[in-house]
């Protein structure tokens, strides 16, 4: 059998979905047992349920029924199937458990452009420099990247991103100029090409530190996320480090 690795957001190692149940539960509770996060409790509990859904096993589980899987895993081994912070045996745990899964809509593996693109909708944010076309669904878009991969730069494809925009990838190229132009996109890595293979993709930060609070906790609700301070002052450091200081976002 073919064996599909998915890299899990905010550079986790690579965790095979394809492990047996039991084993695949087991080494993502070790990974959030390493993990160091301001808000470890939700942080670890949104974690664990995406790496559940995109697992196999959990297809077309309900909340009651993957609750009661991994609280029989933890039953057989309590020291190895534990969430952080959590006591996964406890009425809060419980509750807590079912509003996550709830709450949860797009499982670990599932490719973040497409989940940003699918989000997006109209566009919410805008700069103070008009711009044509759908230029601040782009910004919707990338706002959305960035708040997906937290203290890590963003890739900006152009032809995955005109494909699931419908728009040519020069369309592409120019919003992401004009970002760029904004002062609310900043290039921290240029695109190398090699014709003998290994290109890599010239990767941003997008600057949620200039946008209203109101804005941004719209924007991670719709990922299920919660907006870090950390996270934002990695971004304001980025843009301090860059060429070109930033001008300042809309709302």
């Amino acid at each position: 059998m073919h064996t599909r690795e998915v890299q899990m957001t905010d550079d986790l190692p690579d965790i095979t979905f394809e492990l047996p149940f039991p084993r695949f539960v087991a080494e993502v509770c070790a990974w959030l047992s390493t993990c160091d996060d301001e808000d470890p409790v939700n942080y670890a509990l949104f974690s664990f349920v995406r790496a559940l859904k995109g697992h196999k096993a959990m297809k077309g589980c309900s909340a009651e029924d993957a609750y009661e899987k991994v609280l029989a895993l933890h039953l057989r081994d309590p020291e190895e199937i534990v969430v952080p912070g959590t006591v996964i045996d406890e009425e809060d745990a419980e509750v807590a458990f079912h509003l996550m899964w709830e709450r949860v809509r797009f499982p670990m593996g599932t490719d973040p452009v497409e989940v940003a693109c699918g989000l997006a909708g109209q566009g919410l944010l805008r700069t103070r420099k008009a711009r044509p076309g759908r230029y601040p669904t782009f910004l919707t878009v990338a706002a959305l990247l960035q708040l997906q991969r937290r203290e890590q730069p963003i890739l900006l494809p152009a032809r995955k991103l005109a494909a699931r925009m419908k728009c040519q990838p020069v369309t592409i190229s120019s919003w992401t100029g004009w970002a760029i132009d904004d002062g609310v996109l900043v290039k921290t890595k240029a695109h190398v090409f090699r014709s003998t293979g290994g290109s890599k993709a010239a990767e941003y930060v997008f600057g949620l530190h200039m946008w209203p609070r109101e804005s941004l906790e719209r924007l991670a609700g719709l990922l299920g996320l919660a907006t870090r301070a950390a996270n934002l002052t990695w971004i304001r450091q980025q843009f301090e480090d860059a060429d070109e200081p930033p001008r300042g976002g809309g709302g």
